[in-house]
């Protein structure tokens, strides 16, 4: 048994809920109408925006690769459309509730303002504390990592030996995902998490691969990693793939000095 060669992970396309959300930032609430706070969050669909993303991520996958060995896809419609809009040669789809997006709890449909009001304490830790906070009722990234990305990658090592893999998930999935591949630190964490050069936009791409770029060579541990993502061309009126450059990662271990520097780091709080 061993893991997958490549793992191709995608964010689903822009959605109705990632809309009104953007809107409700803008300071803009009118669509958080009694009809749409009900809606499950599974049951969002792509906008046209979306469809137009998840063609765009499609193609490029093509090229890169015609056809994979595992297809796994989010059972929320959002992920679903998003699958079946990408259009990938052959593909058959298995749905796992592993890769549903994170839950949050009772402030999934509700504004800001009323999140600030009714949760007041909770508000306060949302920024100060990325990983490790939990929405009311939710589920932290920290705990999306140790309980679902832990039996996602289980089940990659029992079943796709060596295969090609391609997910169609969610946003903070891929968080809890990126977290647990790379090992990353809880400080690595939040600067991610703080920083818009990390941030996993709609049809995000995260191909996480065993196999060296440069030299083809494979190794036991998925060790390098590629981004690309759908981005609109204004001047060409078009969505286009803007693929960054591969690198290369390895697990951290840390010296005892290396863990005093890390806590030195934090000033006393007394």
């Amino acid at each position: 048994m061993g893991m997958p060669l490549d793992l191709y992970v995608i964010r689903h396309g822009e959605s109705e809920a990632n809309v009104i959300i953007s809107a409700g930032e803008q300071g803009d609430n009118s669509l958080y109408t009694q009809d749409n706070v009900t809606v499950p969050d599974r049951s969002w669909r792509l906008t046209a925006t979306g469809r137009k993303q998840a063609d765009c991520i499609g193609r490029w996958l093509v090229a890169q690769q015609q056809l994979f060995d595992r297809y796994l896809v989010s059972p929320y419609v959002r992920t679903r459309e998003t699958a079946a809009t990408m259009a990938l040669p052959k593909a058959k789809w298995e749905e796992t509730r592993v890769l549903r997006e994170r839950s949050w709890g009772e402030i999934s449909t509700i504004t800001k303002e009323e999140f600030r009001t009714s949760y007041k304490r909770n508000w306060l830790f949302k920024n100060t504390d990325p990983l490790y906070w939990c929405p009311p009722a939710g589920e932290s990234i920290a705990d999306v990592a140790e309980n679902r990305v832990h039996n996602l990658l289980t089940s990659l090592n029992r079943k796709s030996d060596a295969e090609s893999v391609v997910m169609v998930s969610h946003g903070d999935l891929m968080l809890a995902l990126m977290l647990t591949l790379e090992d990353l630190s809880d400080e690595e964490f939040m600067h991610r998490a703080d920083s818009p050069d990390w941030r996993i936009t709609n049809c995000t791409c995260l191909h996480y691969s065993r196999r060296d770029p440069q030299t083809g060579r494979t190794c036991k541990r998925f060790r390098w990693e590629q981004t690309a993502r759908p981005v609109f061309n204004e001047q060409a009126g078009k969505w286009e793939m803007q693929v960054e450059p591969w690198r290369e990662f390895k697990r951290p271990l840390l010296s005892n000095g290396d863990l005093v520097d890390v806590v030195h780091a934090v000033d006393p709080h007394l």
